[in-house]
């Protein structure tokens, strides 16, 4: 177990020491959701939830995207659990609705009578609307309470998620004279999120999420032909830039007897 431990904090140092390579400029946006979930068996539930992502950016609050999901979760013992579902994407500026499909395994680890870490990996499959990635492993870690605490019944935890891509469309590479030498896909590690998040126990079945999550992009790949955020020398476009963001989110879940989870939370988005 102690090898565990210290194999997440690691990652997580690691990943946000990674993370400075960000320097594009960051965007802040509002996500609002809504989740429902419901016991089929003992083990067996599912949950349907509900997205809206507002940019703060922008002169107007316009909608950046909607976002569904609907997922199968299978508890297999206190410790283990794994999920499989879909989730649709809509993009009203483009007018592109993507879709995917994924499977997540999770573990819990208890680190002391007050901690626990769940540790967790999950697995997409992304249509053809889904330009920058054809598939995507997520690598997650959160420390949070076992108990909620006597004030306001409020269990706070922090995350830590990191994003690797497989195919999608090819990303144009030059050289220093401004020759194209490759159009290759962006396979490597381009994504990280860390999210803060305070959950409270509204009733027993209703959740109430406050967080704050910080999405960071960056190169971390095996060859210079994997990147993102490339320059065109020939016309001075970056090629699939940097998507940094500040994230405010609320979260409303309600749960129907049976389940005890934290309600829907986006850091697998």
């Amino acid at each position: 177990m102690k090898s565990n431990i210290k194999f997440s904090l690691l990652f997580s140092v690691f990943t946000l020491l990674i993370a400075q390579e960000s320097f594009a400029q960051y965007k802040t946006r509002l996500w609002n959701s809504l989740s429902v979930g419901a016991p089929l068996t003992e083990n067996l539930s599912i949950k349907a939830s509900y997205m809206k992502s507002l940019d703060l950016s922008s002169p107007q609050l316009e909608t950046s995207f909607n976002w569904y999901s609907l997922k199968l979760g299978y508890q297999i013992d206190k410790d283990w659990s794994v999920d499989f579902g879909t989730a649709w994407m809509n993009l009203p500026g483009s007018g592109r609705t993507t879709n995917r499909i994924f499977a997540e395994g999770n573990h819990r680890i208890k680190l002391n009578k007050k901690f626990s870490l769940r540790n967790s990996l999950q697995v997409e499959r992304h249509n053809d609307q889904e330009e920058r990635f054809d598939y995507r492993f997520i690598l997650s870690s959160r420390i949070g309470l076992r108990k909620r605490l006597d004030f306001l019944k409020v269990a706070p935890s922090l995350s830590y998620s990191l994003f690797y891509n497989i195919g999608g469309a090819p990303v144009r590479y030059f050289n220093e004279q401004g020759e194209e030498i490759a159009r290759d896909a962006a396979n490597g590690f381009h994504r990280g999120r860390i999210l803060a998040n305070f959950n409270f126990k509204v009733s027993d079945p209703i959740r109430l999420s406050v967080y704050y999550m910080n999405q960071h992009e960056f190169n971390l790949v095996l060859s210079e032909t994997n990147k993102i955020n490339v320059t065109n020398p020939n016309t001075g476009r970056v090629q699939r830039p940097f998507n940094n963001q500040h994230i405010i989110g609320i979260s409303l879940s309600y749960q129907f007897k049976g389940l005890d989870g934290d309600g829907f939370l986006p850091i697998n988005f």
